[in-house]
């Protein structure tokens, strides 16, 4: 009850100071052009949400072609089934490949790499379901296509391997869940770009935040959708207390959607461990009263 009541002074504080509340609707027929810009949805349905959300940002076809091939990146890290809150809503995936099959894609692949063994995430997920209904491929992760890749602008990636599947499409879009994390207080998009890459485990320790900023400014994503619909507020990134503020967050600009999905959850720059260095690359601002932040509730 009191991190519901919390989470609710988070909403009117952002409703009050930052948003811009109209129907959905008419904001999609006036997108911003601005490609910083952040766009939030409030609403029961985490898939009308989806596409109400990135409407509001311009639309699918903003971000891929027609013909293109689109790799689609939830966080499928664990064996947990959706309710848990662990990985991302599958009703959330399931919108943003069915928006990208509208907007033209040729294909659309679902990857990840779960911290274990591929087969029990992939099946606890939800994921197959989603192929199945939406006609992507579930491709699972191969080490034999780990490849060495020039992350620019990213010393701190240096030596680091990437999964040639993600060199091979033409879109990438980001989906992460918003939960919280024991070694980085919160993952988010940033941190969810380490399924890209070999060996996660490596990845956590000294300088992970320094790490995740290079890999977000090394590999950028087209699109990052943030999945804050059911979210694990402590306790996480396997299981814990489990809220609902039933928003999903969109932008192609990966901090600032991070930014705004953490002040959801009250966090700021002074516990991310990955908000200072990605500012210091440039990426973006990590004031979140300095972000363009558009925010929408479904049938306002």
């Amino acid at each position: 009850m009191e991190e519901e009541r919390k989470l609710m002074d988070r909403r009117e504080f952002l409703k009050t100071s930052l948003w811009a509340p109209v129907a959905v609707s008419q904001a999609a027929q006036s997108p911003s052009p601005d490609g910083s810009l952040v766009v939030s949805v409030l609403g029961d349905s985490p898939g009308d949400a989806t596409k109400a959300a990135v409407r509001a940002l311009g639309g699918m076809n903003k971000f891929i072609s027609k013909g293109s091939v689109v790799m689609v990146k939830p966080n499928l890290a664990f064996p947990q089934h959706p309710k848990v809150a662990a990985t991302t809503n599958p009703e959330v995936v399931k919108a943003v490949i069915e928006m990208a099959l509208e907007a033209g894609a040729a294909k659309v692949i679902i990857m990840d790499n779960p911290v274990g063994p591929w087969e029990g995430p992939y099946k606890r997920c939800g994921m197959q379901e989603v192929a199945a209904a939406t006609g992507a491929e579930l491709r699972p992760p191969d080490m034999k296509r780990l490849v060495s890749h020039d992350f620019k602008g990213a010393a701190m990636m240096k030596g680091w391997r990437i999964f040639k599947d993600f060199l091979e499409v033409d879109a990438f879009i980001n989906v992460p869940i918003l939960k919280t994390h024991s070694f980085t207080d919160l993952t988010i998009g940033m941190k969810n770009l380490m399924g890209i890459i070999e060996n996660r485990d490596m990845f956590h320790g000294r300088d992970i935040g320094k790490r995740l900023a290079d890999l977000a400014c090394g590999f950028p994503p087209r699109l990052n959708i943030v999945d804050a619909n059911r979210v694990i507020s402590a306790g996480g990134p396997i299981s814990g207390n489990v809220i609902e503020p039933k928003t999903v967050i969109v932008s192609a600009n990966i901090l600032e959607a991070d930014v705004v999905a953490a002040a959801l959850l009250g966090r700021s720059r002074k516990s991310i461990p990955y908000f200072d260095p990605a500012f210091k690359n440039g990426m973006g601002q990590i004031d979140v009263k300095k972000i363009n932040l558009k925010s929408y509730k479904l049938g306002a």
